[in-house]
């Protein structure tokens, strides 16, 4: 009978704890207090995004097109910045350090390739300003200590792709490789490569 208690008891804790988010609430500004208990926010075991899906810890995303073309906004490489920092001397003024930290932190184009969520999380926007801030949802994610830092700017902007925007941003990719194309950067072979690569996304 104290067994059966004891699991009823930890099974109730569990559900008492366990924290869903919804697009719906980053739109309202809904600070991470409000949603998670915590005013520097925590982690939640669902969050269902403005693409309809509900996402959780080992669900999967796939990476869209980095939104300057070569380098992800949305995505850093947070323990490359770990390492870089480790590695510079004491003579590295605080400018040469940020520097140093924003390239470390980069993450090259990797469209098309699928990663697994470890930890979802729901963060202030304003880490000054905790109590009437809305949050931001933050992704963790099990390749190479690789974060999303903003889920739903990720999504709308196309680093992430989705039902909704893979073909959008496949078109925009080709525009800027049109571009490239017109203002003669990239020869007509490497233009029409790249098409051939993109036109499998456009519907």
């Amino acid at each position: 009978m104290k067994k059966l208690i004891t699991i009823a008891f930890i099974a109730l804790s569990l559900c008492a704890s366990a924290q869903i988010v919804t697009y719906q609430d980053i739109v309202n500004h809904v600070s991470a207090k409000d949603l998670t208990g915590r005013k520097g926010g925590d982690n939640i075991t669902a969050y269902t995004a403005s693409d309809g899906v509900t996402y959780k810890p080992g669900s999967t995303i796939t990476y869209g097109y980095p939104t300057n073309g070569k380098y992800y906004v949305y995505f850093r490489d947070v323990t490359s910045s770990i390492l870089g920092s480790l590695s510079e001397d004491e003579y590295t003024t605080a400018a040469q350090s940020a520097a140093n930290q924003e390239i470390y932190e980069r993450v090259e184009n990797r469209s098309g390739g699928v990663a697994t969520i470890k930890k979802i999380q729901c963060l202030p926007v304003d880490p000054y300003n905790r109590n009437n801030c809305g949050c931001k949802i933050y992704l963790v994610l099990n390749r190479g200590g690789l974060a999303c830092t903003n889920f739903e700017e990720a999504i709308a902007v196309g680093e992430i792709q989705t039902k909704m925007n893979d073909s959008d941003a496949a078109i925009q990719e080709l525009k800027k490789w049109k571009e490239k194309l017109d203002l003669q950067i990239i020869t007509q072979e490497e233009y029409d490569a790249k098409k051939a690569e993109l036109m499998k996304f456009i519907k």
